[in-house]
């Protein structure tokens, strides 16, 4: 049998500021991974903070029969 494997890509994308409330993450389709990477740079040189940020990818297994 074989395995038949589709990824989906990345399913989400959220940052966290280790300092403060602040956070940004994909909410609509409009939303892209560049416009969260720009805000925490955007919060970073404004607040002088520390941002973690952690994205998640959707890769799924089925058997081919």
């Amino acid at each position: 049998m074989k395995i038949h494997v589709k990824r989906y890509g990345i399913v989400h994308y959220i940052a966290q500021c280790q300092n403060c409330d602040w956070d940004a993450a994909i909410f609509t389709k409009e939303t892209s991974t560049q416009d969260v990477r720009n805000a925490i740079r955007k919060h970073v040189r404004k607040t002088g903070h520390t941002v973690h940020l952690e994205s998640g990818s959707h890769t799924q297994y089925s058997l081919i029969k």
